[in-house]
């Protein structure tokens, strides 16, 4: 291993450059994706291992050059899948609207692995074992195309997995404005036309649920009740029901319940006001390219803030939009943080009270952000003769990259962007 290592840092070749030496990793069994984190890392090492076995440096098992091949279609393979595991454990944007392109785009990868004339057939039984667990777990609609199946209800298989994509998810890829023009392609006509339906029903219900709130606050008092309240109280449940509803057109509804209308009453006005509107947001999403996936950095745009700026546009659609993209695809963020707060509780830390923990792991999920801004906040609180000090207080803040050591042996490849 050292003289791997040793090689990485002193070849003059163009991939080891500017390059942390990296070790080969391990493929674990419980965790699907080290095998795909080993062949890679194993294929990056190759020019160095192949040059030490040459010279006789080492003694290991030769990697022919028909096995070297196999790991070359295997990184093939795994890496749909990878990619979207990646994008699909982001923390910083939405993801659960991505999850039924996932599915589309994975399984797509392994029938052209599959369908491919130069797959070596190894690789070609993996793929067809994959595919078929893949086929298990989520259902395609159809076999031949693999357009993503929507079920209104919730399927329950082995070991109480959900068989299919959960209804969340497909919403909040129709209320997706990046997503939105693909869901057409990746599933069947009636599928996509019973969503849309979905959809339309989850706004008139939306919408009811709120027009009842509105009515039965203009409803009149029973005789019980005080003749007059405090204006404070007044002025505060105001703001409330500002709040609540900014950015969304109450006018309509605050006229029935000012005339006395219950809008409950006209069920198939509210619902054709709702699929009109729908109609125009998916027209502007799909022909008029609302919001592209990622921006002029390879960023992904944020649906949220694009909604931010057009939910006046489209006010009844956006009462549901927010709640839908708001839904996580995993739960791998949260596992995340658990996992860096055993850091800070150990056996030997199990005595810190609650407030201390929940202190700690503040400072801890906010270090980039507090080294970024240490300097202009603290100015803030100072008086200009002590700016000076500010610099030297920054040099004794925690450093962000706890890992000392220049070798890589994965710990961040989770972080990588591909």
């Amino acid at each position: 291993m050292t003289k791997l290592l040793d090689f990485q840092r002193t070849s003059h070749l163009s991939i080891y450059k500017n390059q942390r030496p990296k070790k080969p990793l391990q493929d674990v069994v419980t965790r699907w994706w080290s095998t795909y984190r080993s062949i890679t890392r194993l294929r990056f090492l190759k020019k160095a291992i192949t040059s030490l076995l040459v010279v006789g440096e080492i003694e290991c098992e030769h990697i022919s050059k028909e096995e070297w091949l196999v790991l070359d279609q295997l990184q093939i393979l795994l890496e749909t899948m990878a990619h979207f595991q990646r994008i699909l454990e982001g923390e910083s944007y939405v993801t659960g609207s991505l999850v039924p392109v996932a599915v589309f785009q994975i399984r797509q990868g392994y029938v052209e692995v599959i369908e491919c004339d130069d797959t070596d057939p190894s690789v070609k039984s993996l793929a067809k074992v994959l595919l078929t667990d893949f086929d298990n777990r989520y259902a395609p609609a159809c076999s031949d195309s693999g357009k993503v199946k929507y079920h209104r209800e919730d399927t329950i298989g082995k070991y109480n997995r959900y068989i299919g994509i959960h209804q969340y998810f497909f919403v909040a890829s129709f209320l997706d404005p990046r997503v939105a023009p693909l869901l057409s392609d990746m599933m069947t006509p009636d599928d996509y036309n019973m969503l849309k339906s979905d959809v339309i029903d989850f706004m008139v219900a939306k919408l009811k649920a709120r027009s009842d709130n509105l009515f039965n606050e203009n409803a009149p008092k029973e005789k019980s009740a005080p003749a007059t309240q405090p204006p404070q109280n007044n002025s505060k449940r105001s703001q409330l029901k500002d709040k609540m509803f900014r950015g969304l057109n109450t006018k309509s509804l605050d006229a029935a319940t000012a005339t006395g209308n219950d809008p409950n009453d006209n069920d198939t006005a509210l619902r054709a006001v709702c699929e009109s509107e729908l109609d125009r947001y998916l027209h502007d999403a799909i022909n008029k390219g609302a919001c592209a996936m990622y921006d002029e950095n390879d960023a992904f745009n944020d649906p949220l803030k694009w909604w931010k700026e057009n939910g006046a546009k489209y006010p009844y659609v956006a009462t549901i939009a927010r709640k839908y993209l708001a839904i996580p695809a995993t739960s791998a963020p949260s596992e995340r943080v658990w996992s860096r707060l055993a850091r800070i509780l150990s056996l030997r830390r199990a005595c810190l009270s609650d407030d201390l923990v929940g202190r700690m792991m503040y400072v801890k999920e906010n270090l980039l952000f507090l080294r970024k801004h240490y300097c202009s906040l603290r100015k803030k609180e100072m008086s200009k003769d002590l700016h000076h000090l500010v610099d030297l207080e920054f040099n004794y803040l925690i450093a962000t990259d706890e890992c000392d050591e220049d070798i890589d042996v994965g710990e961040n490849d989770h972080l990588l962007d591909f």
